[in-house]
């Protein structure tokens, strides 16, 4: 688990709904789900609000190269909850100069998962069921 990756990938993820004309506010530690007013621990990691009054919960997974992202038995519950409202956010090649980021809506209803306490996506899967 490298906190680099990870910051790259948040940073790249709030790029793009930034680009997109979106606010987000951090929501993946208890102080900022708080200030947000959602509960300590959401399931995700940014929440983004679109133009046209769309909501994202973005759920954001880093990796330095490419492979198997491990979501969380909390985020897969609110996957499972929010379906068309959340989104996996997957960047791949966090430790290189060109992050890829790979957007899938309703991860719930689009990915095939391996429960293992909480639940693995397949890279591929992830890449077969982004969305735009």
């Amino acid at each position: 688990h490298d906190v680099n990756v990870e910051l790259a990938a948040m940073k790249v993820a709030q790029a793009f709904e930034e680009a997109a004309g979106a606010t987000v506010q951090e929501v993946h530690t208890p102080d900022r789900a708080r200030a947000a007013g959602l509960p300590d621990n959401p399931g995700f990691d940014l929440l983004s609000h679109r133009p046209e009054n769309e909501k994202r919960a973005i759920e954001v997974k880093g990796r330095a190269g490419t492979g198997d992202v491990e979501v969380s038995a909390n985020e897969w519950a609110k996957a499972c909850n929010l379906r068309d409202g959340y989104w996996l956010y997957a960047v791949y090649d966090c430790a290189t100069p060109s992050p890829r980021l790979v957007r899938v809506q309703d991860p719930f209803g689009r990915l095939l998962a391996k429960s293992k306490g909480s639940v693995l996506v397949g890279a591929r899967e992830i890449a077969d069921a982004a969305t735009g």
